[in-house]
């Protein structure tokens, strides 16, 4: 089982209106992905950083506005009607298309397991994830993470950009061994009210339609990985292994699927079941370079144009709007494999009203 570890703390903040860090160090001694089970990641605890300045206002619940809050401040609002803030300890791969259904975004969960009738193969099913609870630690039923926070500002079409820095990486003197390249996040915006309105009426929104989904590390893959695109995702050119590879693109999942399907290619990313899978919705990718804050990062927007500077995810409109962020395994990724096993993971996200680094 995987167990969190806490990120580095007390970053220094650089001049930007919006910093949100997520920080999610995943162990595992018995983590098997997508293609090869159906195990879970263990994790103990998340640490969440969120800071304003500039105008920009942060809460939990559209009622106590701050500067800062943190993860004791998702996990422990109050004054909050009917929160669904999932803060689960135990993850396990999922797979969505980013599509959104009554203002959630919609997940499959997914086992692999070995087909007699087809000479050992393996087959995929999958079911529709559990729905989002209000629930954090061991019994959370989610297998991934999702919560809400609210933003405040008096200007209007502020756009919001991904700083130089955000990303999926490897914990500092840990092994690198590929989950941090099967990792996303994504956000949907769930609606806008006036400043001056009530708390409960912000709360309530729950408007969204769509979703973002960024890709952090796309040009990065591991051998293991590497070899699931040649087997399963129908990928015959040449796809190289570590960083500055290039961009596999993939196929969510998007019906549930009670008959095994073989991976053999059924679910390759250009001859996929439509029925079942299908391209993501409004995708975002950065690369390994963006994650770790260097010099050369590149980032892509939803029409796969590559950004000049830094990659903006939203707009947003004058007032308190709500925003729910999510985070997890994709297991529809080529590196979400066996092989990930043991590895320490942290996410971090900051957000930046300056498009340059």
């Amino acid at each position: 089982m995987a167990k969190i570890r806490q990120g580095q703390k007390n970053k220094r903040l650089k001049s930007l209106v919006l910093l949100l860090f997520l920080t999610i160090v995943l162990l595992s001694t018995s983590t098997y992905a997508w293609f090869t089970a159906n195990r879970t990641v263990s994790i103990e605890a998340i640490d969440i950083s969120v800071a304003a300045s500039s105008g920009l206002q942060i809460s939990a619940n559209a009622k106590d506005w701050k500067t800062l809050i943190t993860n004791d401040d998702i996990i422990n609002v109050t004054d909050y009607t009917n929160p669904v803030n999932q803060i689960p300890n135990v993850l396990a791969p999922v797979s969505t298309t980013g599509a959104v259904s009554n203002g959630r975004m919609v997940f499959f969960d997914g086992a692999v397991e070995g087909d007699e009738n087809n000479g050992g193969a393996m087959s995929l099913t999958t079911s529709a994830a559990h729905a989002e609870v209000n629930e954090s630690g061991d019994n959370t039923v989610g297998h991934f993470v999702a919560f809400d926070i609210f933003l405040k500002t008096e200007d209007n079409n502020v756009p919001i950009y991904l700083t130089n820095g955000s990303g999926v990486k490897v914990t500092e003197g840990e092994a690198d061994k590929g989950l941090q390249n099967a990792a996303r996040y994504g956000f949907i915006i769930e609606g806008n009210v006036a400043s001056t309105a009530s708390h409960t009426t912000a709360q309530a929104q729950l408007t969204g339609t769509s979703s973002i989904i960024v890709e952090p590390n796309f040009d990065a893959h591991t051998i293991n990985g590497v070899n699931n695109a040649l087997t399963y995702y129908d990928k015959n050119d040449v796809v190289e292994a570590s960083s500055g590879a290039p961009y596999v693109p993939y196929v969510g999942v998007k019906a549930a699927i009670s008959t095994p399907i073989v991976l053999n290619r059924t679910n390759a990313w250009n001859t996929y079941d439509t029925s079942k899978f299908g391209t993501i919705t409004n995708l975002m990718r950065t690369n390994v370079a963006y994650s770790d804050g260097g010099a050369s990062y590149e980032a892509y927007n939803t029409s796969g144009t590559k950004e000049d500077h830094l990659l903006q995810v939203f707009t947003l409109r004058s007032g308190i709007t709500k925003i729910r962020v999510y985070m997890w395994v994709e297991g529809q990724d080529i590196d979400c494999e066996n092989a990930a096993s043991g590895a320490f993971i942290s996410y971090k996200i900051g957000f930046t009203l300056d498009d340059e680094d």
